[in-house]
Order: C-alpha cells, then sequence, then structure tokens
C-alpha cells in the first residue's frame, strides 16, 4: 500500500511538470501564419523615349494589396498586385506614354510581384529585403473622346490600340525582376507600419529592346496587419 501511494504521489508531482514543459514547447514552435500587406507608393515610370510626342516620364500612383507568409520568419515570401493607370500613344512602331492631350489609350496597368523576403528583427521593428521576379500586365483602352477612325501612327486610333496591346504582350516586355527594402514599426502587437523603396526592372525589355523602357522606381508606406 505504501508504494502505491509512493507512486501515485511521484505521477501527481511529475506529470504537471511533464505537462507544462509540452505546453511550454508548443508555445516555442512558430506559428505560420500571414500577414495583411498594403502598400502606397508613388512612383517615377521611366521613359527612355522622351521625345516631342510622349511624355516626360511620368509619376504613376500605385496601391499594392498582397500578404506575407510566413510573419514571423526570417525567410518568408510577399505575393502582392499593385495597380495604376497611364496613358499611352504608339509612335515609331513604340507603346509611349502620353500626356493626356495626346493619349490614344488608357492603360490598366498591374503588377504581379512575387518576391523572397528576408527579416531582421529588431526590438520594436524588423528591416526587411525583398527580391523577386515580377509580371506587368497592360490593357490599353481607348481613351475617352478618341474615336477610333480619328488619325494615328498607324493610319487610325484603333489600329494603334491594337499594336499598342500588342507591344505589351507580343515580347516578354512583361517580365520583370523587383527588388525593394522596407522598415516596419510596431505600432501595435497587430499593426506595423513603415517606409517601402521599390525598384522593377523590366529584364524582358533590356532582353529584346536594349533598354529600361518602363523601369518603376517606388518609394511610399508599407502596412501590415
Amino acid at each position: 500500500m505504501k508504494k502505491l501511494l509512493c507512486i501515485l504521489t511521484a505521477l501527481f508531482l511529475i506529470l504537471p511538470l511533464f505537462s507544462q514543459e509540452q505546453a511550454d514547447s508548443e508555445d516555442a514552435r512558430p506559428h505560420y501564419t500571414a500577414d495583411f500587406v498594403m502598400q502606397f507608393e508613388p512612383g517615377l515610370y521611366i521613359n527612355t523615349e522622351s521625345v516631342l510626342v510622349s511624355a516626360p516620364s511620368p509619376i504613376v500612383y500605385p496601391i499594392s494589396v498582397g500578404f506575407i507568409w510566413p510573419d514571423s520568419t526570417v525567410l518568408s515570401i510577399q505575393p502582392t498586385i499593385s495597380f495604376f493607370m497611364m496613358q499611352h500613344l504608339y509612335y515609331e512602331d513604340r507603346a509611349l506614354p502620353a500626356e493626356i492631350e495626346n493619349r490614344t489609350t488608357t492603360t490598366l496597368s498591374f503588377l504581379l510581384n512575387i518576391p523572397a523576403v528576408y527579416s531582421i528583427y529588431l526590438e520594436k521593428s524588423r528591416f526587411q529585403i525583398t527580391a523577386g521576379l515580377g509580371i506587368f500586365m497592360r490593357f490599353g483602352l481607348r481613351s475617352p473622346g478618341v474615336n477610333e477612325a480619328d488619325s494615328g501612327w498607324s493610319g487610325s486610333a484603333g489600329e494603334d490600340v491594337k499594336l499598342i496591346n500588342e507591344y505589351f504582350w507580343k515580347k516578354p516586355r512583361w517580365l520583370y525582376v523587383t527588388a525593394g527594402g522596407s522598415w516596419l514599426y510596431d505600432l501595435t502587437p497587430q499593426l506595423r507600419a513603415g517606409p517601402v523603396i521599390n525598384i522593377s526592372i523590366p529584364v524582358g525589355g533590356l532582353i529584346v529592346d536594349h533598354d529600361v523602357q518602363g523601369m518603376l522606381i517606388s518609394l511610399g508606406i508599407k502596412i501590415c496587419r
């Protein structure tokens, strides 16, 4: 009987310690959750063919949404998609940025960016470095006030619209390499925000056109929740 009591007492004392150790071990495991990401990034769209008929390198205003996963590890991924609008015209077999009075298309522009993220954790903030690939999807629509039969470089505005879209997609001008950095401050346990800078390099354009037409350089704010 005394032996049984000793065994039960020992189990009573040991089992809670084991359970606590197991709970602590589970709490120490990384939690693979995702953070919602939003970025507001005014940027410069590089126009290397700034001739009399096209616009100087315009300022664009992308809004980006996506997520970062996992949100608490050194290495993670951060797929985002950015949207902004531009105007284009067609000149000498190229789609070029246009000022509003000379535009042929209103161009809906989407940049799908899938970078890897390296995070450096500090006491109340984190510094993140990103690098990855982007797909620049552009869809030129005939602008309001522009008639299909209006004059264009190819003969008509309607034909110019077709050629502008072919220029965007016919060769790999849609392929980009992206890089960037951000410094996020912990505003609350669930909310972080801070400055972000990104550069999108048209590697496809470098291959087929041998210039950086369409390169994007942006600076703004990043919010994670």
